[in-house]
């Protein structure tokens, strides 16, 4: 009995699963993590909008001045936010693609909202065909090498979008376009919008004149304490020609945090090792 039971258990290690189940897992896996974040940020956001409503309520009934001065300010009655616009997955031979696409309402600022969400669908549009072209590439060089074309593992695109910042002053969002074959390269776009000022708003404007100043202290101090609390924290110091963190961009990335503070952001092997993944660092004004 007992050796019967290894040869079954042999026999079930060994089976190949199907690669329909494997696109099913890939696809159920994205979609369970982002339900969970989805929960995890709506219940975040009701508690702090009870908080906050609660507040602004009880502020707006004892305080005459408050009233009078909410009275002045029109951008808290108007509406920003950042909704889903399109959302669709593929699934064939050359990739699997897993898109959530957002874009930008303002009610008060109809050029802005254009020019944002414009730039997000151009952006997309030309990241997701060299994406399809890159893949569809790889598939061809592949089998014009020998290999068998269902033994190709097609490469994995994912774009999607997180809101860091929304209050009446900011709203901060992140676009994140994610490849996947052998390892995972992403891109990060940010867009930063002052609501009345009506505008994007710069590291300069945040931070002042000094803002590259500012932040490159900030950034080198925050590498020397990481490298000094853990060994396997490592950044590019100029080793094997890699030169790593100088300063930063004039564009450089970065969104604002819950709390409105600048977030640097840099991507994976950008000044680090790629098992570094992708980095960030707070400047606080």
């Amino acid at each position: 009995m007992h050796e019967a039971w290894e040869r079954a258990r042999a026999r079930y290690q060994a089976a190949a699963l199907p690669e329909e189940l494997a696109f099913a897992v890939a696809g159920a896996v994205r979609r369970g993590e982002r339900q969970r974040k989805g929960r995890r940020a709506l219940r975040r956001a009701a508690a702090t909008a009870l908080a906050g409503c609660a507040c602004f309520a009880l502020l707006l009934n004892v305080s005459p001045t408050f009233a009078g001065a909410v009275y002045q300010v029109p951008v808290l009655g108007q509406l920003a936010r950042v909704i889903t616009v399109k959302e669709y997955s593929i699934n064939d031979r050359d990739h699997l693609i897993d898109v959530r696409l957002p874009a930008l309402e303002l009610a008060a600022n109809t050029d802005l909202e254009q020019r944002v969400n414009t730039e997000i669908r151009t952006r997309i549009d030309q990241v997701l065909q060299e994406a399809e072209d890159r893949a569809r590439e790889t598939r061809e060089a592949y089998v014009a090498t020998g290999g068998a074309q269902s033994d190709f593992i097609p490469i994995i695109i994912t774009v999607d979008y997180e809101i860091k910042c929304q209050n009446g002053q900011y709203l901060s969002f992140v676009l994140t376009k994610t490849e996947t074959l052998a390892s995972a390269y992403t891109e990060v776009y940010t867009y930063n919008i002052d609501l009345p000022a009506g505008r994007e708003v710069s590291l300069r404007d945040l931070l002042g004149p000094n803002y590259k100043q500012l932040a490159n202290q900030a950034i080198r101090a925050e590498i020397a304490r990481r490298e000094a609390e853990d060994p396997d924290n490592r950044y590019f110091h100029g080793e094997d020609g890699v030169e790593g963190f100088t300063s930063i961009a004039d564009d450089q990335r970065f969104y604002l945090n819950g709390d409105g503070v600048p977030v640097v952001v840099f991507e994976k092997y950008e000044i680090a090792p790629g098992y570094m993944g992708e980095q960030e660092f707070e400047i606080i004004p």
